[in-house]
């Protein structure tokens, strides 16, 4: 009897370990294939088995950061509606079993890191203190907090291009900063939104009113898309402009959803929606087609 309770016990703790890590955010790690593809290595072998070493050890210094910040904010997400039932704040996973978890992650991150070099690995360590100094105290300072949300993407687009050695483009660190910046924005205003006492959950949402991120959101917006379209006119091929009307789709439904659904709240529930969803596929596939001129080579082919 004893035993089936320590094998259910043990059971428990490992579902708790792996709900910790959030297999479902690693989807975020997708940032360090823009590198891989917008520089035209995207049928490069090398390039490939580098770029997806990369993102594994992202999924496990991110993993580990998760831990860290769960313990790091556990009387305040023992008081949200919604993170209270995260393994560490109910009490599923216990600290003296997460702890030892995160090194194990922890050293298996670095250690990928510094196979792809020292550029990466410093790449990694700069997005590890980044995250350190948000949980500490920047999580606390109002407009600073969602804009170092949007610097550890831009640090994971570095990342991406580091690992497979190519020339870091400016319109990606401009496009990745604003296009992150758009979501940080959207999940406070959701926040904002969706919690009765907002600041009882995370204290920096008594400096924030929907109005104002609304207005943030609309600023964003505008200058990604700017952006983005200065890119297709002065940083690619002509071609490239054939791309905007999808960009601007995929913004203007962010904002919509943002919205009239709530869906700021975590970009995954953006994929759900089909009309976000196949419109991103269709942006992937033309600009893959663009780039390594697709099209091209197809009617060569045939001809």
């Amino acid at each position: 009897m004893a035993g089936a309770y320590s094998q259910s016990r043990v059971a428990i703790t490992l579902s708790g370990l792996i709900k910790e890590i959030r297999p479902w955010q690693w989807y975020k790690q997708s940032i360090l294939l823009l590198g891989l593809v917008f520089s035209g290595s995207l049928f490069d072998p090398a390039a490939v088995m580098n770029a997806a070493i990369g993102i594994v050890a992202f999924c496990a210094i991110a993993g580990a950061t998760y831990i860290g910040n769960d313990i790091s904010d556990l009387k305040e997400d023992r008081k949200h509606p919604r993170k209270k039932h995260r393994p560490i704040a109910s009490g599923q996973v216990p600290i003296v079993v997460a702890v030892p978890f995160a090194a194990v992650l922890f050293v298996g991150g670095i250690s990928l890191s510094g196979y792809l070099g020292p550029l990466f690995l410093l790449t990694v360590l700069a997005y590890l203190a980044q995250n350190a100094l948000y949980s500490v105290f920047l999580k606390e300072v109002v407009l600073v907090d969602v804009m170092v949300i949007a610097i550890g993407f831009v640090l994971r687009a570095i990342a991406g291009v580091v690992a497979i050695d190519v020339l870091l483009s400016p319109w990606l660190v401009v496009c990745t900063f604003l296009g992150a910046l758009m979501l940080a924005f959207g999940k406070r205003r959701h926040e904002t939104v969706v919690n009765d006492d907002p600041s009882a959950s995370r204290s920096i949402l008594a400096d924030y009113t929907e109005e104002i991120l609304d207005q943030f959101l609309v600023v964003v917006l505008t200058a990604l898309l700017v952006s983005y379209s200065m890119y297709t006119f002065f940083g690619s091929g002509i071609w490239m402009m054939a791309t905007l009307p999808f960009a601007f789709f995929a913004a203007f439904r962010y904002y919509y959803l943002a919205h009239t659904r709530d869906l700021g709240g975590d970009p995954k529930f953006l994929l759900a929606d089909r009309p976000f969803f196949l419109n991103l596929l269709v942006w992937g596939l033309v600009v893959v087609g663009i780039l390594y001129d697709i099209p091209f080579v197809l009617v060569e082919m045939f001809a």
